[in-house]
């Protein structure tokens, strides 16, 4: 099969043959439609997360595909068949762990050694892969797999950010960064009922693209002062801001979250990232800081096909670029310019 190895630190992916995996006991292989190209990527291929990767690793952690064949000893609870819909959760964890019983297997410690395209287990920079079948989640057969990857990231991490900052109809938002998660949580943050929804970006074209998405303002962080420009929107400030750009710093969130608001941060970093917390402000203004990994794989996800089925959220809104393989590290070029939304690699 095809798939975009890693050759090194700082050397591009390369288009390669490699052996066809087989599914093992447990496991399930898929039929890649499409990857996502995300940040997350960035940091993974920089080093800054798990150090450096293991020679001919193949990344790629946000998946959709089909079915193409079940392994042995597969207890498929969803009655999934060859040639169903699916997307591949980057989160794997044990399903039965403490964490996993009290619906916080995004924090199962199992993850910590098998996380799909960043960690032990090769990603979706292929036309084929294999996971354990707890990381196959069914998608709707009226949903497209090839835009519908980012729901296994970007939608998904958004969502569980939301849900873990108590989202609800009538509260508002400010949603810093408006790359791929925080254009997914516009839409998001639209089905709940969120308002007003102020997106902050550096970018002008996202920024527009926000507007479509449904925010009911946009700032340009670097032509105005954003601090002012949000409060002129909110008064009191937001009842929840979501910080979503790489390498957070709380700065704005601080200045524009309302007294006993929440701050809720899923941008990565590098593990040596630092960021300043003014403590008395902190603490005389009853701030809630909330960090959120991912999702829960079993419960998100098909909450989220279930929004894109309905159509409370559209998936191919998000996607803003469409590479084929062979131009992979292209697309992370044009990443690191944000340029993109979200961009897929149409695998199969």
């Amino acid at each position: 099969m095809k798939a975009a190895v890693y050759k090194g630190y700082g050397l591009p992916l390369e288009i390669e043959e490699v052996p066809n995996p087989a599914p093992k006991e447990g496991e399930v292989l898929v039929k890649v439609a499409s990857t996502g190209i995300c940040h997350s990527d960035l940091h993974l291929l920089s080093g800054e997360l798990v150090g450096p990767l293991p020679n001919g690793f193949i990344i790629g952690h946000e998946i959709a595909g089909w079915v193409e064949k079940i392994g042995e000893n597969v207890k498929n609870p969803y009655g999934l068949k060859e040639g169903d819909p699916v997307l591949v959760s980057w989160i794997v964890p044990c399903g039965i762990c403490r964490y996993c019983a009290n619906g916080k297997e995004n924090y199962c410690k199992d993850n910590a050694k098998r996380l799909v395209g960043l960690i032990g287990i090769n990603g979706g920079h292929a036309e084929y892969l294999t996971v354990p079948e707890i990381a196959v989640i069914p998608l709707a057969k009226n949903l497209d797999p090839y835009y519908s990857s980012p729901i296994a990231c970007a939608y998904g991490t958004a969502y569980n950010a939301l849900k873990s900052a108590n989202a609800t109809s009538g509260k508002s938002v400010v949603i810093v960064g408006a790359g791929g998660v925080g254009s997914a949580a516009i839409q998001l943050a639209n089905s709940i009922g969120l308002n007003p929804i102020v997106a902050v970006d550096i970018d002008e074209n996202k920024l527009k693209s926000a507007k479509l998405l449904g925010a009911t303002h946009i700032i340009n962080a670097n032509e105005n002062d954003a601090r002012a420009k949000v409060l002129e929107a909110l008064e009191d400030g937001a009842d929840i801001v979501y910080e979503t750009k790489p390498y957070p710093d709380f700065k704005l969130s601080l200045e524009v979250v309302k007294s006993g608001g929440t701050i809720v941060v899923t941008g990565l970093g590098g593990f040596s990232t630092l960021a300043q917390i003014p403590v008395t402000l902190f603490v005389s203004r009853g701030i809630t800081l909330i960090g959120s990994l991912g999702y829960r794989p079993r419960i998100d996800l098909p909450d989220l096909v279930s929004l894109a089925s309905s159509g409370k959220i559209d998936i191919k809104k998000l996607v803003s670029h469409i590479y084929t393989p062979d131009r992979i590290n292209e697309a992370y070029e044009n990443l690191k310019k944000g340029l993109h939304i979200r961009a897929i690699i149409r695998w199969n």
